[in-house]
């Protein structure tokens, strides 16, 4: 192992002594050649142009596609009103009428319940 790393010290110290050692013309092409290879990999690890507009679509449709549930899936007004209806009758201190058929109400879920089984 001793002898291997003393050539590797060896090798990089003469390499390192060739670099320094490089007239301009030779280091104007590797800078050149450098960045050469540089543009070209970014150029090829770049997205294809089609993917940004079909991403486009594709969040429109689930755009569209979530209005449509939302829109749909609301309660109509009607529904909403007939059941304010009924709780504005339950609650209101002025109606003892409904209090006084509790029995015939509790018969009444009664016999539904049994006719439905």
């Amino acid at each position: 192992m001793d002898r291997e790393e003393k050539f590797l010290k060896s090798a990089r110290r003469i390499l390192h002594g060739a670099e320094t050692n490089l007239d301009a013309d030779t280091v104007a092409r590797l800078r050149a050649a450098r960045r050469q290879a540089l543009d070209s990999g970014y150029q090829r690890a770049s997205r294809p142009t089609w993917l940004l507009p079909l991403s486009g679509f594709a969040t429109a449709a689930v755009v569209l596609a979530v209005a449509g549930l939302l829109w749909f899936a609301a309660p109509s007004p009607s529904l909403v009103q007939a059941n304010l209806n009924d709780i504005e009758m339950i609650t209101a201190p002025e109606n003892p009428e409904f209090y006084s058929d509790l029995e015939f109400y509790d018969w009444l879920d009664a016999s539904t319940d049994s006719d439905a089984s």
